[in-house]
């Protein structure tokens, strides 16, 4: 009978715990929760985060040549050679880029060689001369085995051509270039210029964005007889 009367009492201590604790609850989530009485109710602890290492692998580079036989390479004369290689963007907002290629040349008993390469690129536009575009671009390669070195400098400048051409955007080129090459004791010069129009085929709601562009170019260099070029080139890209 006495285990009774203390079994009762416990239940109705946790009932009317239960209530209270309900009508605290049901006071809390009535009450206007400004920030106010947040900082002095509730207690937030805050974790400091740990500095940790990221990798973006958008601004690099990695290509294979020749690595497997294809059926194409039955009908070729000579062995083929193999080229691995890859090419890394360090700072962000520069468009600076280094890198590295294993080359055996001659099939798989070919010679080894190993070349270490960079190049950069900066282009502007000036709207105050009516939208004149200025590029300069340089590259460069050493070829670790036969310690050769190369290095190439080149210039464009486009001046927008206003032609009675609908949906066409064409524009004047000038692209004048040096390069050297240090193993061969070549140095060279020369001037490419051309016209090009690119046009917009597919409309912007389209899966898929073609455009076209057309050039006719001349290129003048010392020593070598002028070179005329033209180009029709039709490229498709997912609309993204």
């Amino acid at each position: 009978m006495v285990l009774l009367c203390r079994l009762g009492a416990v239940l109705a201590f946790l009932m009317l715990g239960s209530a209270a604790t309900w009508a605290e609850d049901d006071e809390i989530w009535n009450r206007d929760l400004t920030p106010a009485w947040l900082d002095g109710n509730v207690a937030a602890a805050r974790l400091g985060r740990q500095s940790q290492a990221s990798y973006d692998l958008n601004r690099t580079q990695v290509w294979a040549n020749g690595m497997t036989r294809s059926p194409a390479q039955s009908f070729r004369p000579g062995a083929t050679g193999h080229s691995l290689g890859a090419k890394l963007q360090p700072l962000h907002d520069y468009n600076f880029l280094v890198g590295t290629e294993l080359i055996r040349g001659g099939g798989y008993r070919g010679p080894l060689h190993s070349k270490a390469t960079w190049e950069a690129f900066v282009t502007r536009d000036w709207e105050s001369l009516g939208g004149v575009t200025f590029g300069l671009s340089t590259a460069g390669l050493v070829d670790v085995t036969s310690h050769g070195y190369a290095q190439s400098v080149s210039g464009t400048m486009g001046i927008p051509l206003d032609l009675p051409l609908q949906s066409w955007n064409s524009q004047l080129r000038f692209a004048p270039s040096i390069s050297v090459d240090a193993a061969n004791g070549d140095f060279s010069t020369g001037l490419l210029s051309e016209v090009t129009s690119q046009a917009l085929l597919s409309a912007p709601s389209d899966r898929y964005k073609s455009v076209l562009n057309v050039s006719l170019g001349y290129g003048l260099a010392p020593r070598t007889q002028p070179v005329a070029s033209a180009r029709l080139e039709l490229r498709i890209t997912p609309n993204l």
